[in-house]
């Protein structure tokens, strides 16, 4: 099967700017998730109760000002039961986190919609980017009314934030992420050369790579909402035992998978252990059928991520997640998550060029 991919390629060379704009707007969003961890682990993120689209940009620079924004903290239950102790010059730590967590995601905004719309006006954009680009940018406008909900459930009746709203909150964040990062592959990698055509294994295995990568993404959500990382502290076994009492304590069974910290930490781990057999038996599948082609390194690369974040992981529950392994964490899961989808890209989607003809009887 050849593959003429000049067309593509010179249609690419022609429109990289579209390219450049993408690859930027990518790095901006991946510093938005990192900052949103800095500001969870650091639980910064009641520090704002207002949200303010736009005087909300100006940082409090006279002391009035600081003392007005800190006399609102002072009004929700996480002030007078929890840092009840607080002095201003703490406050103004957290405060300001969220508030560059804040401003960060505005300038995503304007990263994204002016280009988009200058391109949009040169024609630049392809069909599908033509499709895609407006539901990314609903999704956008969707997750700053979402961001504001999960802030929403901490300032009444709880100190903490919902989780189904921060699990939410995340997946909207990565649904943006892997879209935008799918129509760059579509304009920066057109082919893979192969000896063999990818086999129903491969595409079943990617596929099946993706979602659970992305399940565990949302479980990631549910153990920061529910704190069942400082809980158990173990490994590898948890407080003792591989598959512990209490997976099933709340009485609504379905509830243990989203509100039981033991599950939620239980299932964590086991979904971090099937996507190394996973990965691993693939690689084993690749290297054998498809060595010295794009699958094997993407593969290796995998592999790679997935140890570190699984070391990561380890040294994040047994030192009750100290801030900076916190975000190194979340590093992981963003590259992983990178990982996996382009690894499904190049199997499943990616044009393919066969540098030999495949023997009559060769399956």
């Amino acid at each position: 099967m050849i593959i003429n991919v000049d067309k593509n390629i010179n249609q690419n060379i022609k429109n990289a700017d579209v390219s450049l704009w993408l690859i930027v707007t990518i790095f901006t969003l991946i510093s938005l998730i990192i900052i949103g961890g800095i500001t969870r682990l650091t639980e910064s993120g009641l520090s704002i109760t207002e949200w303010q689209p736009i005087s909300g940009i100006f940082f409090p620079l006279s002391e009035a000002s600081w003392q007005n924004e800190f006399d609102k903290y002072k009004q929700i239950p996480e002030f007078f039961l929890v840092n009840s102790s607080m002095t201003l010059a703490e406050f103004k730590v957290i405060y300001f986190w969220e508030w560059f967590h804040r401003s960060l995601a505005r300038f995503l905004g304007l990263v994204f919609f002016i280009p988009y719309l200058y391109f949009l006006f040169r024609k630049k954009f392809s069909k599908k980017e033509k499709t895609y680009l407006p539901f990314i940018l609903l999704m956008g406008v969707a997750q700053a009314f979402v961001g504001w909900y999960m802030v929403q459930s901490g300032l009444v009746e709880n100190i903490n934030v919902s989780q189904y709203r921060l699990a939410t909150h995340l997946t909207i964040a990565f649904l943006i992420l892997g879209s935008l990062f799918l129509l760059y592959l579509l304009r920066t990698e057109n082919v893979v050369y192969l000896e063999n055509r990818p086999t129903l294994f491969l595409k079943i295995s990617s596929f099946t790579l993706l979602i659970l990568t992305f399940i565990q993404i949302i479980l990631g959500a549910f153990m920061s909402g529910t704190r069942s990382g400082l809980t158990y502290n173990t490994w590898p076994l948890i407080d003792g035992e591989f598959i512990p009492d209490g997976l099933f304590s709340i009485s609504v069974w379905y509830l243990n998978f989203f509100e039981n910290p033991l599950t939620i930490h239980f299932d964590h781990r086991m979904l971090a252990y099937a996507l190394c057999l996973i990965l691993l038996i693939q690689f084993i599948h690749i290297n054998k059928r498809f060595s010295g082609t794009a699958y094997k390194s993407s593969s290796l690369h995998l592999l790679a991520i997935m140890l570190y974040q699984v070391i990561v992981g380890i040294i994040a529950v047994m030192y009750q997640v100290p801030i900076i392994i916190g975000v190194l964490h979340q590093l992981g899961a963003v590259l992983l998550f990178l990982g996996v989808l382009r690894h499904f890209y190049l199997i499943t989607y990616c044009q393919f060029t066969l540098l030999r003809e495949p023997a009559l009887n060769h399956r």
